[in-house]
Protein backbone atom coordinates (compact mmCIF):
# COMPACT_ATOMS: atom_id res chain seq x y z
CA UNK A 1 0.00 0.00 0.00
CA UNK A 2 1.39 3.38 -0.97
CA UNK A 3 1.17 6.39 1.27
CA UNK A 4 -0.84 9.31 -0.10
CA UNK A 5 1.12 12.44 -0.94
CA UNK A 6 1.94 14.83 1.86
CA UNK A 7 -0.13 18.00 1.71
CA UNK A 8 1.31 21.49 1.81
CA UNK A 9 -0.33 21.94 5.22
CA UNK A 10 1.45 18.84 6.57
CA UNK A 11 4.77 19.98 5.12
CA UNK A 12 4.37 23.42 6.69
CA UNK A 13 3.41 21.88 10.05
CA UNK A 14 6.59 19.77 9.88
CA UNK A 15 8.69 22.84 9.07
CA UNK A 16 7.16 24.66 12.04
CA UNK A 17 7.67 21.70 14.39
CA UNK A 18 3.95 21.21 14.93
CA UNK A 19 3.66 17.51 14.10
CA UNK A 20 3.65 14.79 16.72
CA UNK A 21 6.49 12.24 16.74
CA UNK A 22 4.64 9.64 14.64
CA UNK A 23 3.59 12.13 11.98
CA UNK A 24 7.11 13.57 11.89
CA UNK A 25 8.64 10.13 11.34
CA UNK A 26 6.13 9.32 8.60
CA UNK A 27 6.68 12.61 6.81
CA UNK A 28 10.47 12.33 7.05
CA UNK A 29 10.30 8.78 5.65
CA UNK A 30 8.14 10.07 2.79
CA UNK A 31 10.66 12.86 2.12
CA UNK A 32 13.58 10.42 2.20
CA UNK A 33 12.17 8.77 -0.94
CA UNK A 34 11.44 12.09 -2.67
CA UNK A 35 14.51 14.33 -2.89
CA UNK A 36 12.65 16.99 -4.87
CA UNK A 37 10.07 17.33 -2.10
CA UNK A 38 12.80 17.31 0.54
CA UNK A 39 14.50 20.16 -1.33
CA UNK A 40 11.20 22.05 -1.44
CA UNK A 41 10.81 21.56 2.31
CA UNK A 42 14.36 22.81 2.89
CA UNK A 43 13.66 25.88 0.75
CA UNK A 44 10.47 26.61 2.68
CA UNK A 45 12.32 26.23 5.99
CA UNK A 46 15.04 28.63 4.77
CA UNK A 47 12.36 31.12 3.73
CA UNK A 48 10.70 30.85 7.16
CA UNK A 49 14.03 31.42 8.89
CA UNK A 50 14.83 34.44 6.71
CA UNK A 51 11.42 36.00 7.38
CA UNK A 52 11.79 35.46 11.12
CA UNK A 53 15.25 37.01 11.14
CA UNK A 54 14.07 39.98 9.10
CA UNK A 55 10.98 40.77 11.15
CA UNK A 56 12.16 39.80 14.64
CA UNK A 57 13.26 43.36 15.48
CA UNK A 58 9.70 44.60 14.88
CA UNK A 59 8.55 42.72 17.97
CA UNK A 60 10.58 45.10 20.14
CA UNK A 61 9.18 48.26 18.59
CA UNK A 62 6.61 50.38 20.34
CA UNK A 63 3.16 50.61 18.82
CA UNK A 64 2.91 53.94 16.94
CA UNK A 65 1.03 56.61 18.89
CA UNK A 66 -1.41 57.17 16.03
CA UNK A 67 -2.44 53.53 16.15
CA UNK A 68 -2.88 53.66 19.91
CA UNK A 69 -5.12 56.70 19.63
CA UNK A 70 -7.17 55.00 16.94
CA UNK A 71 -7.80 51.98 19.15
CA UNK A 72 -8.20 53.82 22.42
CA UNK A 73 -5.75 51.43 24.11
CA UNK A 74 -2.84 52.52 26.30
CA UNK A 75 0.77 52.19 25.13
CA UNK A 76 2.02 48.61 24.99
CA UNK A 77 4.56 46.49 23.16
CA UNK A 78 3.62 44.27 20.18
Amino acid sequence: MTQPPITDAQLQAWIDGQLDADATRALEAWLADRPEEAARGAALRAQRDALRAHFLPVLDESIPETMLRATGHPQRRW
